[in-house]
């Protein structure tokens, strides 16, 4: 008996489950793409269908159109004497034997000796052709669509479906063309010539069409009226709205909307009574109505669900046998782990030199004895190598501190930084994520009335960081001592930093020159974060973005210089975006938007104090979320000349 929880059951478990699913995949995807071919071939077969009944209906129509046009250009440019006209309708029946009837009716009083009804008429009987003149207090012709429609359009016009009662005495529609004759030098109009087409003829064109067992084609008239139905019964008593009020399908009636429309589309529907089928519909160009062939679709996907369920017993079948060989090949070889699970338990406990069960025909139990036998030789040396691969852990570690010692004492961290200068305050703090970063900050004094500063953010972190700093750090120094423009000296160091930079790392940089005695500010802006303008009498506002890329890309790419003026008492923030993009244990940052209300609200502050505030505030957000990358801050306060003068004379 396998119980539940053993690695025997797990393994049949997960055989079979694997087993089953791949098959359901497998079962799936075949279905899904025989599926959509079957679908394809349906769809391109109903296209071919209705396109062959189509150009078959239209072979037939079109030449019929051609008589009454024919007859209208006759009756305008030469017309024949009135009481020929009959002789005339006659032998086009006689020449076309798809026309049932054809007249040329005139309008009212046209003919004054022929009375108010001159219709000569002529309509096939069998074999036989009869003619008379159509029209009279109980078939007022002038009334009747095929004669009205066409002479209100002006147009040669396709009528509905109707029973000509007094006429051909048969269900017909009729092509009607309108035309003029000459009266008194003008051109009026005289009536219409027509051709009456017998929908039996169009019935039989469409029930030649043979689709599966039980599909069908139909046809509907510009109104949805069915013109040809399997069932003789819903011909002109029927319309697609109609079977769609009865059977409440609004899909069906969107179907017919669409017919009428003069669209082609192949689609899918469900009926209650009939089942699912699928439609390809297609106008008629002649008349306007349109042709549908309809698929029924369990005829459609017959074959397919007989296929698919012979894969499913067939399946079923394999998996009831896969069980069986699966149960006995797992038990077979799982016998000798209950013994390998003692031995473990004794290894466990220290006992590296305890005998294992021996195994002489599965590979695979050989090979775990093997490995049983190797892992006692192995703890006793790994215990010994434990100890070393700890102390050298240590020594690296201690390393990374003295590493972090030696960055953190290549930047300046003395403050206030020029004592004898009061005419300028600065507080800066870098606080590394790692024991090692890239951020970096900087300031120093060229010819005793210049202060430079600078801040950047070298690309990723750890040791390559923080050399890549280290480097930037160095030739901002040897590059300022000879170039006094902060565009000149930004161009020389991004060209330096980008020289077989085979590394691709690169360093935002921002980096600013003020003159101790003016003021004036001149600063270019490497793709770094904008600092922050405060002023004690403006609002507080950032500067703007930079448009420029970070250094060490392009040797040759011109950084523009932008200047200001600072008055006393203005300070200027800059900060890395370790400082806006600090986020909590929600994922919100601390932003902008954030920094700018720390600032303006500790506008007052000296610059150390609004670093710490604006640190505190960090922390407050984030909480103990661990920290993500460097932060690293740096105001600077300009006091004025006035400033520096009245504290020298005070320390006079």
């Amino acid at each position: 008996m396998i119980k539940k929880n053993s690695l025997s059951f797990r393994i049949i478990k997960r055989v079979l489950t694997f087993t089953t699913l791949m098959f359901l995949l497998v079962l799936s995807l075949f279905y899904y793409f025989a599926r959509n071919s079957i679908e394809e071939s349906a769809r391109e077969n109903a296209i071919h269908i209705a396109d062959n009944a189509v150009a078959k209906i239209e072979q037939e129509l079109q030449p019929m159109e051609k008589i009454p046009e024919v007859v209208a250009g006759l009756m305008e440019i030469d017309p024949p004497h009135e009481d020929s006209l009959f002789l005339l309708v006659e032998t086009i029946l006689e020449k076309n034997q798809n026309v049932s009837g054809a007249a040329i009716a005139f309008e009212p009083n046209f003919f004054p000796d022929k009375g108010l009804y001159y219709s000569p008429y002529a309509y096939r009987d069998g074999d036989r052709i009869h003619s008379f003149s159509l029209g009279d207090e109980n078939y007022e012709y002038f009334y009747m669509d095929w004669y009205l429609i066409p002479k209100m359009l002006d147009t040669a016009y396709w009528t509905e479906p109707y029973y000509d009662e007094g006429g051909g005495e048969m269900l017909m529609s009729t092509y009607s063309v309108p035309f003029y004759m000459r009266r008194d030098g003008e051109r009026v109009f005289a009536g219409i010539a027509t051709v009456d087409v017998s929908l039996d003829w169009l019935t039989e064109t469409v029930a030649e069409i043979e689709i599966f067992e039980t599909g069908y084609a139909f046809m509907l008239s510009r109104n949805g009226v069915a013109v040809t139905y399997p069932r003789r019964e819903f011909i002109m008593n029927e319309s697609l709205f109609s079977m769609a009020a009865e059977r409440d399908s609004e899909l069906l009636r969107e179907i017919g909307q669409d017919m009428i429309a003069g669209n082609s589309q192949f689609r899918e529907h469900g009926m209650n009574d009939t089942g699912r089928f699928w439609i390809y519909y297609t106008p008629l160009p002649s008349s306007g109505w349109s042709i549908g062939v309809v698929y029924p679709d369990a005829e459609m996907f017959a074959a397919l669900r007989s296929i698919t369920t012979l894969m499913i017993i067939l399946v079923l079948g394999g998996l009831i046998v896969l069980t069986i060989l699966t149960v006995q090949i797992v038990n077979r070889i799982s016998a000798p782990l209950s013994q390998f699970s003692n031995s473990a338990r004794l290894v466990a406990e220290g006992n590296f030199d305890v005998k294992l069960p021996k195994i002489r025909k599965t590979l695979e139990l050989r090979e775990l004895h093997d490995a049983f036998s190797h892992m006692q030789e192995e703890l006793a040396e790994y215990v010994v190598n434990l100890k070393e691969t700890t102390a050298a852990k240590e020594k690296i570690e201690s390393e990374l501190r003295i590493a972090r010692e030696i960055q953190l004492a290549m930047i300046p961290h003395s403050f206030p930084p020029y004592p004898d200068l009061p005419q300028v305050d600065l507080y800066a703090v870098l606080r590394s994520a790692r024991e090692v970063g890239g951020d970096l900050y900087d300031f120093f004094v060229v010819d005793q009335d210049k202060f430079v500063f600078a801040i950047g953010d070298v690309s990723g972190k750890g040791v390559p960081a923080s050399l890549f700093m280290a480097v930037t750090r160095t030739l901002l120094r040897t590059i300022a001592d000879k170039e006094q423009s902060p565009s000149k000296i930004m161009a020389a160091l991004n060209k330096s930093l980008s020289f077989n930079n085979e590394s691709n790392m690169f360093v935002t940089f921002f980096l600013g020159v003020m003159n101790l005695k003016t003021g004036q500010l001149s600063y270019v802006n490497a793709g770094h974060n904008p600092p922050v303008l405060i002023s004690k009498t403006k609002e507080t506002k950032m500067f703007e973005p930079a448009k420029t890329i970070p250094l060490g890309l392009y040797e040759e790419f011109e950084y523009p210089e932008h200047s200001m003026t600072l008055e006393p008492g203005d300070k200027l923030f800059s900060y890395t975006d370790g400082v806006t993009e600090a986020e909590n244990v929600r994922d919100d940052l601390f932003d902008e938007d954030r920094m700018l209300k720390v600032l303006e609200e500790n506008k007052d502050k000296s610059p150390k104090d609004l670093i710490n505030v604006m640190m505190h505030a960090i922390e407050a957000h984030v909480q103990d979320h661990p920290q993500s990358d460097d932060i690293t801050m740096m105001t600077v306060s300009f006091k004025g000349l006035d400033h520096g003068n009245t504290q020298n004379k005070a320390d006079e």
